[in-house]
């Protein structure tokens, strides 16, 4: 096995051992048909995709990696738009909006401007590197604040990773069972943080969901040994419809290690590559990334987040590519309005995802 070196503190070189900190999950995400119908019997959970939304029938748990079929192709986009100041600009019509896939301009279908409730998977490292060096209790910390900004109608799971990723907390509406798991990271047993391959599991579990989903990914940014690689899990991130928000841990031990000569140039390398993987893995979703240095920055990010995700707008439209050659598409949305009413179009930032696979049926 090949040794990882990222950070030397004196003496102290961190290396990885290969082993996981959780036990078995007393829920998943993902269940088998069975387990499904069995679960969800008498339950209220989000909806899934598995057929059009009549406004009588009762809600369903979000259930990942069942098969379902799908009779009409709806390509569906959560787009944010922002002024070059980030601030959220609400109010727009369909006819604002112009969608194009691979460079053709697509006929939008669907157009929904509402602020809705949120599906929100928290996907959290907890290893040994974030106990010692960046402190556990950053992690407890964000896990309890962002369930302080929960609203009725949301939905949040809890995973946590390290060599791999074990589910703490299924969809709840209950804040008490998220301070549950939260009680569960407790003392870090091994060093692995697996990161591709958590992510990856994660967006698998919910690529069924239907609204408003988020992968909030509280992480320090490395990457261990998973079996995917970096380029395996961006891909992923450019053929899912959840948005990734993405919160390093670690900016202010780091900047305080480095200023002492903790670092050498071989784990600064690293570490500005971990928060590059952030960053894309959020660009790619239409998401965003953030590098706080104190934990009290905490709740005006997730006060941030939970505005972008409810203020979304919702487009789709059926592709005039017909073909399913399990290729990628790139998608790009543009926006004009006029803001401001000067009379000129305003510079706006639109944030979606850039494409998606186009699956065989």
């Amino acid at each position: 096995m090949k040794r990882h070196r990222y950070l030397e503190i004196g003496c102290l070189t961190l290396s990885v051992l290969a082993a996981g900190i959780f036990g078995p999950a007393s829920a998943t995400l993902a269940p088998t048909r069975q387990a499904h119908a069995q679960e969800t019997q008498g339950k209220q959970s989000p909806p899934r995709k598995t057929r059009p939304k009549t406004g009588e029938e009762d809600q369903e748990r979000p259930q990942g990696k069942t098969a379902i079929s799908v009779s009409v192709d709806l390509v569906s986009l959560n787009v944010l738009v922002t002024d070059q100041k980030g601030n959220v600009i609400t109010g727009l019509k369909p006819e604002h909006f112009a969608v194009y896939e691979d460079n053709v301009k697509q006929e939008i279908n669907h157009f929904a401007p509402v602020e809705a409730n949120i599906t929100v998977v928290m996907l959290v490292e907890y290893s040994k590197q974030v106990f010692y060096l960046y402190s556990g209790y950053e992690v407890w910390n964000a896990i309890y604040t962002f369930a302080q900004s929960l609203r009725p109608g949301d939905w949040v799971a809890v995973i946590g990773y390290d060599l791999r990723p074990t589910i703490l907390s299924d969809f709840t509406q209950d804040r008490a069972k998220l301070y549950d798991a939260l009680r569960r990271f407790n003392y870090p047993a091994f060093s692995e943080s697996n990161l591709s391959d958590a992510l990856i599991d994660t967006l698998d579990r919910v690529e069924e969901l239907e609204g408003k989903v988020a992968v909030l990914l509280i992480s320090t940014g490395l990457d261990t040994f998973s079996k995917h690689t970096y380029d395996e899990a961006l891909k992923k991130c450019q053929a899912s419809s959840a948005s990734v928000y993405a919160i390093s841990l670690g900016q202010n031990f780091r900047i305080r290690a480095d200023a002492a000569g903790y670092i050498s140039p071989e784990g600064n390398l690293e570490l500005l590559m971990s928060d590059n993987r952030l960053r894309s893995f959020a660009d790619y979703t239409g998401g965003a990334a953030f590098f706080p240095r104190f934990v009290t920055e905490f709740p005006s990010i997730f006060q941030d987040i939970s505005n972008q995700l409810r203020n979304q707008y919702s487009l789709g439209y059926v592709s005039s590519n017909p073909k399913k050659d399990n290729k990628l598409r790139k998608i790009r949305v543009d926006v004009t309005a006029d803001i401001n009413n000067d009379g000129k179009p305003d510079k706006l930032k639109i944030h979606t995802r850039k494409g998606y696979i186009a699956k065989e049926l």
